[in-house]
């Protein structure tokens, strides 16, 4: 993964945006006390590789399997998702986000493929199902706010659910592994009125995890987004937002590694 330059592009965005002549907020603004966006988040790109190992002695043994190359899953997707914040104090909230992405795949094998216990031949008809939940929970310091700006810092949990499923119905082979990762996640967020109506809100957060009890790994998540308050509570946004995550387990029995590169568009209503 490529962190420096995603850190680039995330801190050049709010640094562009201040120079440039803050409008005057209408009245309520970023004095809200609850916001809640609801809306679809269309993935145009999704790739990743799992690996489940299976346990020879002191050896773990598996196949690093590409989603895209070697079981033909889908790349593009529409996911619903929910992203909000409640205000408990004028410079203090907490945000909460949570999406779920299904994906499946069906492919004739060219390779032989080792997913846990299981050995998938070359030649298998393969069909395979990867899902990939994501709950958010993080609380904002904002420690410059006006009625036009709002910068903070964030410090919060990242907790992603996984579940891949390869199933060889014609052989009688099938295999299943899940886990849940809760990983802490520090970040940066910026909202700005270009207009009495206009704002424009982004957000870059990530981790670094050398080893926290079963756990190692790394994610970056940036996403940006311009609303429009079109009536006095009522709003409609749009944006965009890309997340990469890369994570090895080592969890009782289970051992394996993930990856995944996620990007795309979200249209979404926001509630004031």
């Amino acid at each position: 993964m490529n962190i420096n330059r995603n850190l680039f592009a995330a801190m050049a965005i709010p640094m562009s945006l201040l120079g440039i002549t803050p409008a005057m907020a209408d009245e309520g603004g970023e004095n809200d006390r609850f916001s809640l966006s609801a809306g679809g988040y269309f993935v145009t790109r999704t790739n990743g590789q799992i690996r489940l190992d299976q346990s020879v002695g002191p050896v773990n043994i598996g196949t690093s399997i590409d989603w895209q190359r070697d079981l033909g899953g889908d790349t593009t997707l529409v996911a619903p998702r929910i992203d909000g914040y409640y205000r408990f104090a004028q410079k203090h909230r907490v945000d909460f986000s949570y999406y779920s992405i299904d994906r499946d795949g069906q492919v004739v094998t060219q390779r032989d493929l080792n997913y846990g216990d299981v050995n998938f031949p070359a030649g298998s008809s393969i069909n395979s199902s990867f899902s990939t939940g994501v709950t958010k929970l993080a609380y904002t310091y904002s420690f410059y706010r006006t009625p036009e700006i709002e910068t903070g810092l964030t410090l919060g949990l990242h907790v992603t659910q996984l579940k891949a499923t390869l199933e060889a119905a014609g052989l009688g082979l099938a295999e299943a592994a899940s886990t849940t990762a809760p990983l802490p996640v520090f970040g940066f967020r910026l909202d700005y009125a270009l207009s009495p109506k206009w704002w424009v809100r982004g957000k870059y957060e990530l981790f670094f995890l050398d080893k926290v009890d079963e756990y190692r790994g790394s994610l970056n998540d940036f996403s940006i987004a311009i609303e429009h308050q079109t009536f006095k509570h009522v709003g409609f946004g749009f944006g965009y937002n890309r997340n990469s995550l890369d994570i090895e387990v080592n969890k009782n029995n289970t051992h394996g590694a993930f990856n995944s590169l996620t990007s795309g568009f979200m249209f979404y209503v926001v509630l004031r």
